[in-house]
This record gives C-alpha cells, sequence and structure tokens, in this order.
C-alpha cells in the first residue's frame, strides 16, 4: 500500500494543477479521502442532509466555506470534516491537490485536497450536515460499467448529466467532476500497481 500512495502522490504533485484566479466568489475546500485497507484502497463520500441550504441530499466529499481562521485551504478541508464526520485532522496524510473547481449555481470556488486515512477508522456522522457516510472501491469508481448519464432538473430545466452509480448513493454533479479528476490521475499510474479494494475498511458510527 505504500508504493500506491507514493505512486498517486507523485502523480498528484508532478501534474500541472488547473487554479481558478482569485475572484468574489466563495472560497471553499473539501478532503478526498483515500481509505487504506488490507487489500488496497477505496474513495469515502458523504451524503448530505435534505435540510441544508445548498446540494441537499447529494452526495459530497466533506469539505466547506473557508474561515477566517483557517490558516490555509487545506486547514478549511480539515476542520470540517472533523465537524461533518468526527475525522481527527491528525490521522490524515494530505498526499496533494485536484483542480480547482467553480459551482455555478452557488458560485463556490472550491480545492480538493486529497487525503490518506489509516484503516479502521471509526466515524460519526453529524446529523446536522450529513446523512450517510459509506465508501466505494476504487476498482469499482474505476469501472465504466458504473460511469452513464441521467436527467436531472435545475432552474425549472431538465438536463442530462454524467453519473457514476458504483456505491449506494449516486455520484453526480460536482463531486462527479471532483472524482473524475480524481481518477484520471490515478489511470495514469503503472499498470503493475496493484489497487484491489478493501469493502470493510471503514466503520461509520
Amino acid at each position: 500500500m505504500e508504493v500506491v500512495r507514493r505512486a498517486i502522490a507523485e502523480q498528484l504533485n508532478s501534474r500541472e494543477r488547473r487554479m481558478l484566479s482569485a475572484d468574489t466568489s466563495l472560497r471553499c475546500a473539501v478532503l478526498v479521502p483515500l481509505i487504506e485497507g488490507p487489500e488496497g484502497i477505496s474513495v469515502l463520500y458523504t451524503l448530505r442532509s435534505e435540510g441544508l441550504p445548498s446540494h441537499k441530499g447529494q452526495v459530497a466529499f466533506p469539505g466547506g466555506k473557508r474561515s477566517e481562521h483557517d490558516e490555509d485551504l487545506s486547514h478549511t478541508a480539515l476542520r470540517e470534516a472533523q465537524e461533518e464526520i468526527g475525522l481527527d485532522p491528525r490521522s490524515v496524510e494530505i498526499i496533494g491537490c485536484l483542480d480547482d473547481v467553480y459551482t455555478l449555481s452557488a458560485k463556490f470556488h472550491i480545492t480538493p485536497f486529497v487525503g490518506v486515512l489509516p484503516h479502521g477508522l471509526e466515524l460519526r456522522a453529524n446529523p446536522g450536515e450529513v446523512s450517510d457516510i459509506f465508501e466505494i472501491p476504487l476498482l469499482d469508481l474505476l469501472d465504466p460499467k458504473h460511469h452513464g448519464s441521467q436527467r436531472r432538473s435545475w432552474g425549472g430545466n431538465d438536463y442530462e448529466v454524467p453519473v457514476i452509480s458504483a456505491g449506494r448513493h449516486e455520484i453526480w454533479g460536482v463531486t462527479h467532476g471532483i472524482t473524475m479528476n480524481f481518477l484520471e490521475c490515478v489511470k495514469q499510474l503503472p499498470s503493475t500497481l496493484s489497487l484491489e479494494v478493501n469493502h470493510e475498511s471503514v466503520k461509520p458510527a
């Protein structure tokens, strides 16, 4: 697993990352958590609570808006992950960043940080923000049979949007875009690296 972790980190840090210019949009950060299990890697997601003002009921990565007390955006991602799923920041190893993302609906400027979590963490969802914590094996995310599209409504109009159906909740929208960005990075790794996945590495409380 150490070899795979180093390879992903090298890939993330050697690529030319897309960085959006500073503007009046709200700066946000999310954590893309990679779970290390005895059999491989999986990716952790949350399902946002229905009572939230934006992106309610959607699959997301832990994260949120930058606070004036945050020294940098990686602290934002870790602070929000602690608030949302009880993740101790000391247990996370940040290994790189993905491309910045801009959301038209809420005018958020999001920086995704990729972090590695150890096997066997017990996480607890904050019910005011998160209704479910789940993980998806990396090989399932990479499998084309789980990639498709669906009709979604937004702003009174229907759109055909890309969807990943590998987990128990469908991934679409900005989380889909961040996931695809990460998968494109992983696809560049040598094919000799084993990316077999452990299905039971995290135990949500």
